[in-house]
């Protein structure tokens, strides 16, 4: 008996692993909720690596590292007015739910894969004190 619920703990484990999707790659935006796309602004390309323990984003000059494990990161932007921003990841099955917070604004990020890996989807709602905004964007693997 003590077999089979080892058995059934280790196969829960297997499939808790086996449902966190890799986003590394390159990505195309291809559609977008947003006003600014709408507009035909220039296509948007990010760059994501990911490691068992964080996910960085690159797009251009911007570089972000995001932890997995559901930790904090610090990071305190550049420029004039540059305020200091809290990020966080966390899995919830085989979505990644990621937190940025500054002392007026969050936004909450949910992040999927299609099932053939190669679509990006991405679901943010920001809330400050302009009031609730939400956004979905969509990337294509390059």
């Amino acid at each position: 008996m003590q077999l089979l619920a080892l058995g059934a703990v280790l196969a829960a484990g297997l499939l808790s692993v086996q449902t966190r999707p890799d986003f590394s790659g390159t990505w195309t935006l291809v559609g977008s909720d947003a006003p600014e796309a709408a507009a035909g602004v220039k296509p948007t390309v990010v760059i994501l690596t990911q490691t068992a323990t964080t996910l960085t984003l690159k797009n251009g000059a911007l570089t972000l590292v995001f932890p997995l494990d559901g930790s904090e990161r610090t990071i305190k932007g550049s420029g004039p007015n540059a305020r200091e921003v809290t990020l966080q990841g966390r899995w919830d099955g085989a979505r990644l739910l990621i937190e940025q917070r500054t002392e007026t604004t969050s936004i909450n990020t949910t992040v999927s894969l299609s099932a053939d890996g190669n679509e990006l989807t991405i679901d943010a709602v920001a809330k400050g004190p302009q009031g609730e905004h939400r956004e979905k964007q969509v990337f294509k693997k390059s």
